[in-house]
């Protein structure tokens, strides 16, 4: 076969003329392949089926969990001191942590991949293609290039193909372009080559499904090189990390960096000061325990800088916030899609089905008098689905026009009920839309059936337009008696004056319709059509479809006998116009007021759909997504887009027309280049891409397939717009917290650091300055108590403020850009100086601590020391905590103790640190003595005195601030 994989994967089959495609495959389009041919491009291309991309192993996911340099120092540090100082109990609790915080990390990492799969599903199992001029079935993986097939209603599109032959043909392509609409399928050659997948209307895609008529077709694409395959490709591209994810990787190496620097320089400085004691005689020890104490020191380091409690309380708030939004129809199934909702800027959104209903329904209607006056509250209470509209007898008789326009609509109708019990109806959407009308007028099909019985049937062909049905009048039928002129127009158009026996009723484009009537009802008179008349019409369809609406024409026609041997298409003349209709895809009620608290939050809302330019400029302009001076651009236009001037032109553009999966992963990319963090709404497959490289995609539970589910972060399960605007707000809350949280611990980290450092480089120093002797230098903390702080003390508010009430302004605030970054050289000021002021106290205790409580007994005296600086240090973090609070206000500030988690957890850690302090045998584990009310007393004001300031701080920045933006 002469033909490439890359000529296979580029030449645009649409627009080729049909003998030049068989010649190009060498296929006979009547006899098909031969098996021996069918079997060599089975060799060349492959199977007919997705290939998948080999994932990492469970195991490979679990270990490169310890892939990180924080995690390498505390192996180090638990390795020092298990094996080298023989401190069994800090290395079996760092080795905890450190397995703990692995866990937590293996399962948010690994979930098993079910995008590709569910694209498998969608896969045909059989082919009936022919091969050696026989038609034989085979399964769908065994088709190649150049088969020729046949397909039918009902069938499954096994490959992509040009279509050769076909009858009445329509294809729902709803998984690939996201509208609900059957396309309507033709052998006509396109001349354009960059149509949309929506737009090729000569082909047929893998996936699909034939919803009428038959073909013949010939595969042109098989497998990864058909449409779904690519799509598969997007799907299994590597996720990337969020801004969150990645500024905690960054923060954790160069924490990891400091630590080793400042544990290296800090031994060093401590075995060089040992030893010289040593050989000057001052220090009575060895230098193997010099080495062991300063390796002590060197784990208290490392264990001071590194915020062991940071993972897991992340992991754990994360959970949380995704409980909270369970509750509030949004499933989240990657926690760190909570972090990245809480910072989105852009919301790139598909019409069909998550704007709109998803569903058509009449919205105008035209009976010859004024379009959409009288029924606006009948057309207004289908739109908001709620109770029917009733019209009566009276109403029918005074609107003739409009009753035979309901009547028309709903008999002229293949639409059905799968059952009497059953409210579902099958059909075509504009079909179903009719009958839903109807339902709502009190005219339900079953009872008008009943008095008028369909007898004959002329089916919609793509060619005439439109179809005609006849019906027999019975005598339960009301007869609408008050038409002026019916017996004059009967005797007029048949030469006889016998009672009317059957009516035809037809439906189809205005334009055929119109030209196939000669009456038209006015003032319930049946009257000649005029050319003034014909332009009204003309000029209310150009009308609607300029607002997008699919629009049908109505016209009907009394008969006094059913001629025989004549087809209903030679009765189609004479018939009397009785209105039109014009239907659309609605937007949902909820949404309007949705996308008002977006505009409010500074997020902004872009629509990316597969639909026409026109309909998606209708939708965005009603529902003020589109506004005047914003641009709409289509396929066409996107094509001409080079990837710098999309990056550069996207901030002006609102809405996307007819675009393909790759655009709209490119379209991604490009506000990712403008620093927006994305999120991408979605329902098919479609969208499945597109969702996957989002920073949030978020798939709809009742609409969406199951790949867009799967490529999903996030399922709104009751696919309503408006409950992404309030996981926004959750995700803004919980973002919000989460910068309080790790600023919280952050502090409380640089404060250990700075106790320790401070301490054992100055010690001695200090102690000689203040009269007290330099020998009595101790480590102010033990990597036990150092951990209690980093996990129980300091975890459990950290918690707390994971779940903090939202503030009141979190819904104003702009969104949060790409390279904004919690840690910022502002609020890295702010840890530095929270902890040097947090340090103060602790430092105060250990350096005083001697000279006020000492007994003499130098190994009792140690562990009060230890304790009165521990607990110090304890009480002024948790204190420190009610700082973050709010953002910007402190301890004073009104509704402090409104988060009660936050009040509880300071009563249980300071319950918890009573029990270490008091329980022997939690005393021999933590290395603390039982400390008297003197103590307290001193603790108390060392812990106090640091928050003041702090808060007394934080009062002027804000007052600052706020005179600041009063001037503006």
């Amino acid at each position: 076969m002469k033909i490439l994989l890359n000529e296979l994967n580029a030449t645009p089959w649409h627009t080729r003329e049909l003998k030049e495609i068989a010649e190009k495959f060498q296929t006979d389009t009547s006899a098909g392949l031969s098996e021996e041919e069918a079997q060599s491009r089975l060799e060349e291309f492959g199977l007919n089926e997705l290939e998948e991309k080999k994932g990492r192993s469970p195991f490979k996911i679990f270990i490169s969990q310890f892939n990180d340099f924080m995690i390498w120092i505390l192996i180090a540090a638990a390795l020092i001191s298990g094996v080298i100082i023989r401190e069994i109990t800090d290395a079996v609790v760092i080795l905890v942590i450190l397995i703990i915080n692995s866990i937590l990390g293996f399962v948010q990492e690994y979930r098993a991949e079910k995008a590709l799969q569910a694209l498998k599903e969608l896969a045909a199992p059989t082919a009936l293609a022919v091969r050696n001029n026989t038609e034989k079935q085979i399964n769908a993986k065994l088709l190649v290039p150049g088969d020729i097939i046949r397909l039918s209603a009902g069938d499954l599109v096994p490959a992509d193909c040009r279509v050769i032959t076909g009858t009445n043909l329509q294809s729902n392509e709803s998984i690939l372009t996201g509208e609900s609409l059957p396309v309507e399928k033709t052998t006509e050659v396109l001349k354009r080559g960059n149509v949309s997948i929506g737009d090729r209307i000569n082909m047929l895609f893998s996936g699909t499904t034939i919803v009428k008529g038959r073909c013949i077709a010939l595969v042109v694409s098989t497998g990864k090189y058909s449409e779904i395959g690519k799509i598969a490709s997007l799907v299994q591209e590597k996720e990337e990390q969020t801004p969150l994810q990645k500024e905690l990787k960054t923060v954790g190496l160069r924490i990891g960096i400091i630590c080793l620097i400042v544990s290296v320089v800090v031994f060093a400085a401590g075995i060089l000061k040992g030893f010289l004691a040593i050989s000057q005689g001052i220090l009575n020890t060895t230098r193997a325990d010099v080495i062991s104490e300063m390796l002590l020191v060197s784990v208290a380091l490392a264990v001071a800088s590194i915020p062991e409690g940071l993972p897991a309380i992340v992991t754990i708030s994360l959970a949380l916030g995704v409980q909270k939004m369970a509750k509030n129809n949004a499933i989240v199934r990657r926690l760190s899609a909570v972090e990245a909702l809480g910072s989105v800027s852009v919301i790139c959104t598909d019409k069909t089905g998550t704007l709109t209903q998803n569903k058509m329904i009449v919205r105008k209607i035209y009976n010859g008098l004024e379009e959409n006056l009288r029924y606006e509250e009948l057309l207004k209470k289908q739109l908001e689905n709620k109770t029917p509209y009733h019209a009566n007898t009276e109403d029918f008789n005074q609107e003739i026009a409009f009753k035979f326009l309901l009547e028309n609509a709903v008999l002229c109708n293949d639409a059905y009920y799968t059952s009497k019990t059953d409210s579902k109806l099958i059909g075509d959407p504009t079909e179903t839309a009719l009958i839903e009308l109807g339902n709502l007028c009190l005219l339900e099909k079953s009872s008008l059936e009943f008095m008028l019985p369909r007898k004959f049937e002329e089916p919609f062909d793509s060619n005439r337009k439109m179809m005609s049905t006849v019906h027999e009048i019975t005598e339960d039928y009301f007869f609408p008696g008050n038409i002026k002129n019916i017996q004059n127009h009967l005797s007029e158009n048949n030469k006889t004056s016998q009672a009317p026996k059957y009516l035809l009723f037809s439906k189809g484009a205005p334009e055929v319709i119109t030209e196939k009537c000669t009456r038209i009802i006015k003032n319930n008179s049946i009257m000649p059509i005029t050319d003034k008349d014909k332009k009204k019409i003309e000029e209310i369809n150009t009308k609607l479809a300029n607002e997008a609406m699919r629009n049908l024409a109505f016209a009907f026609k009394y008969l006094t006998e059913m001629p025989q041997g004549k087809k209903i298409e030679q009765l189609e003349n004479d018939l009397i116009f009785s209105g039109i209709m014009g239907m659309i895809d609605p937007p949902r009620p909820e949404v309007y007021d949705a996308v008002q608290k977006c505009k409010n939050a500074n997020i902004n809302i872009i629509m990316v759909t597969g639909d026409h330019k026109l309909t998606a400029k209708a939708i965005g302009s009603e529902l003020g997504i589109l506004n005047p001076g914003d641009r709409i651009i289509d396929e066409e236009e996107f094509t001409s887009y080079t990837k710098e001037k999309l990056t550069s032109d996207i901030e002006q553009i609102k809405v996307f027309a007819r675009v393909s999966p790759e655009h709209k992963v490119e379209i991604v990319d490009a506000l990712k280049a403008n620093d927006h963090i994305v999120a991408m709404t979605g329902d098919g497959i479609n969208d499945a891409p597109s969702l996957k490289k989002a920073d949030i995609g978020l798939a709809m539970g009742i609409t969406g397939t199951d790949v867009s589910k799967e490529a999903s972060d996030m399922i709104l399960t009751d696919d309503n717009f408006a409950t992404i605007v309030q996981a926004i707000k959750e995700g803004r809350v919980i973002y919000d917290n989460l910068k309080k949280f790790i600023l919280f611990l952050l502090s409380c980290n640089i404060s250990e650091v700075l106790l320790m450092f401070i301490s054992i480089v100055f010690g001695s120093f200090i102690f000689r300055l203040i009269g007290v002797d330099p020998l009595l230098a101790y480590l102010p903390l033990l990597p036990v108590q150092i951990l209690w702080m980093n996990l129980i003390t300091d975890g459990l508010p950290a918690l707390a403020l994971g779940v903090n009430p939202a503030e009141p302004d979190i819904m104003e605030r702009k969104a949060t850009k790409r390279r904004e970054r919690i840690l910022s050289k502002n609020r890295l000021w702010q840890i530095i100086w929270q902890g040097l002021m947090l340090t103060l106290g602790a430092l105060f205790m250990y350096f005083i601590g001697p000279k006020l409580f000492s007994t003499h007994s130098l190994a009792h005296d140690t562990d009060i020391f230890h304790t009165c600086v521990f607990t110090t240090l304890v009480i002024t973090q948790l204190f420190h905590s009610l700082n973050f609070r709010f953002e910007d206000r402190g301890i004073f500030a009104k509704g402090i103790f409104a988060n009660k988690f936050l009040n509880i957890s300071i009563i249980l850690s300071i319950l918890l640190q009573l029990a270490i302090i008091y329980v022997p045998f939690l005393q021999k584990i933590f290395s603390t003595a039982s400390i008297n009310l003197n103590h307290w007393l001193f603790i108390l004001i060392s812990s106090i005195i640091p928050v003041i300031l702090i808060n007394a701080l934080n009062e002027i920045r804000y007052f600052k601030k706020r005179k600041k933006y009063r001037k503006i």
